[in-house]
């Protein structure tokens, strides 16, 4: 049972999280755009899934907003709000380049993450909102985690083919020709700009998905979830896997799903080593993030290259 739990769970989230690894992919390998606030679009799409489905405000609740609409409904918000919070990001951060459009990015993300902490009128503060709508499985005659896990495998496996077709049509070698060389793409007429823009807004609408599908998952939406933590760790899902490649992407979330997973499913015996092991976890994943970076074979092919 131990290990059908572990495969489920690193099934579930690993799928979930390819998807944000598979977005960053078409947005950094594929676009050249450093993205340190993926995890905002994530955060927007939970948080919009959670106040359209969530019940009117009643008793001690500190929240503004809830529309009581049914879960697909609120699927559909978590998409259409990380477009607009994509859209809203997109239009000032994108006239920047390299370190200074990560570090703007970054930047958002922590605004959003201080604005949902401290504004309790949207999302009730820190302590967030809790019993989120969640579709019911028995329909399908699914228990609930293998029916998540299936969930998360088809967005995650629709998202892939979207945007391997998107990539291999006309419109993806406008995008690696803005990558590679802007002035050119300019010189025979494109829009760099403006593809910049739509490939950084394409890429957020699957995350907001996610974002809903995370929501429901936990049925619980609270800013202690939508850290930098996220952000980082897809990103060394993408190096681990190797960039330009969708498998590449979805291979490295699913092994350090499956690391985490594995380190999680230890029994312990005393909160306090559990919290060492946690630690010891974030430390080791770093050690890794570091060695793969350093001894990754396409950086070799670019130095030898660059010789």
């Amino acid at each position: 049972m131990m290990i059908q739990s572990l495969l489920l769970s690193t099934l579930m989230f690993g799928a979930l999280f390819s998807v944000l690894s598979i977005s960053l992919n078409l947005q950094y390998a594929r676009g050249g755009m450093i993205n340190f606030g993926t995890v905002a679009y994530f955060a927007a799409g939970a948080y919009a899934y959670a106040i359209f489905t969530q019940e009117p405000p009643s008793g001690l609740d500190q929240y503004a907003f809830g529309f009581d609409l049914p879960w697909w409904a609120g699927f559909l918000a978590a998409g259409v709000a990380a477009t607009l919070f994509a859209l809203i990001t997109g239009w000032p951060t994108l006239r920047l380049r390299g370190e200074y459009l990560a570090l703007t990015t970054f930047a958002f993300a922590e605004v959003l993450h201080s604005f949902l902490l401290n504004e309790r009128r949207i999302g009730n503060g820190s302590v967030g909102l809790a019993n989120v709508e969640r579709p019911d499985l028995s329909f399908f005659g699914l228990d609930e985690q293998i029916g998540y896990a299936v969930a998360a495998c088809v967005l995650m496996l629709v998202t892939a083919w979207l945007f391997n077709r998107l990539l291999a049509s006309p419109y993806g070698r406008l995008v690696d020709a803005t990558r590679d060389d802007e002035t050119a793409a300019e010189a025979v007429g494109k829009d760099t700009t403006r593809t910049r823009l739509q490939v950084f807004v394409i890429s957020a609408i699957p995350i907001g998905f996610a974002g809903a599908l995370y929501a429901m998952i936990t049925t619980l939406v609270s800013p202690a979830l939508f850290t930098a933590e996220i952000t980082f760790f897809v990103w060394i899902a993408l190096v681990l896997g190797g960039e330009r490649t969708i498998l590449g992407a979805i291979i490295g979330t699913m092994a350090l799903v499956f690391f985490q997973e594995l380190v999680r499913m230890i029994p312990f015996e005393s909160v306090r080593s559990a919290q060492i092991a946690a630690s010891v976890e974030e430390v080791l994943t770093g050690v890794l993030f570091i060695i793969v970076l350093r001894w990754q074979p396409w950086e070799k092919m670019k130095r030898r290259k660059g010789a």
